[in-house]
């Protein structure tokens, strides 16, 4: 039997605590993703020349392909690991490029998610469950004056 985990639901003010550490583990999870896709490219176009001049009867062997995909699969679970990170607490992570995360929360008795971006200082946001991430709408102006 399997048990569904109870998502938290977050107040308005509770989500915009979170803020300052989402902020950093996202900026972490960016720059290391930066990096991946750098790797990834370098090794790619590498292995394209390899399988060119094997194909052209150059016998130099390529062997550090094998080691260029071992550092790829270990940063591949690096960012897995800053992902959960993120997942743990309580935000859903929607658009790493972005630094777009959802919180769960609620607006007049009805289920949301606060919807925010690295680089805003403040959740002003949310969207209906059901709703495409990018259908963000502007939450009430009676709760942003609150903060």
């Amino acid at each position: 039997m399997t048990s569904k985990k109870k998502r938290r639901v977050f107040s308005w003010e509770e989500a915009n605590g979170l803020l300052p550490e989402l902020e950093r583990l996202l900026r972490r999870l960016q720059q290391k993703k930066e990096i991946y896709t750098r790797t990834h490219d370098a090794l790619f176009m590498h292995e394209l020349v390899c399988v060119a001049e094997k194909s052209r009867g150059f016998l130099d062997p390529c062997d550090d392909l094998e080691a260029g995909i071992h550092v790829l699969e270990e940063a591949i679970e690096d960012l897995a690991k800053d992902v959960e990170m993120i997942f743990a607490t309580g935000a859903l992570l929607r658009n790493i490029e972005r630094g777009r995360v959802d919180l769960p929360g609620e607006l007049d008795g009805q289920r949301i998610y606060f919807s925010w971006e690295a680089g805003e200082p403040r959740i002003r946001f949310y969207r209906l469950r059901g709703e495409l991430p990018e259908e963000r709408r502007e939450l009430p102006a009676r709760l942003i004056s609150r903060g």
